[in-house]
């Protein structure tokens, strides 16, 4: 038998970022800035967090995204 590996999901930071900091200040440990002041994931690949998905819908620019490592399916932002 065959364990799956446990779900991660993928966040991405696209050009229509505005910086507005708001993912920065609320998720410090999704969200980083580096050199070039630009919003970066902290890490490509986290675990399932509801706290990363009201950061994702608090984005003004909607420029973040995450998706189902497992699926590719998007998790956030809602389409609705």
């Amino acid at each position: 038998m065959t364990t799956q590996p446990p779900p991660q999901w993928r966040i991405a930071v696209d050009r229509a970022c505005k910086r507005s900091g708001i993912c920065t200040a609320q998720a410090p440990r999704y969200f980083t800035v580096d050199a070039l002041l630009r919003t970066r994931p902290v890490a490509e690949l986290v675990d399932p967090d509801s706290e990363l998905i009201e950061v994702v819908e608090a984005c003004p620019a909607e420029a973040i995204s995450v998706t189902d490592q497992s699926t590719g399916r998007p998790v956030a932002p809602n389409e609705e």
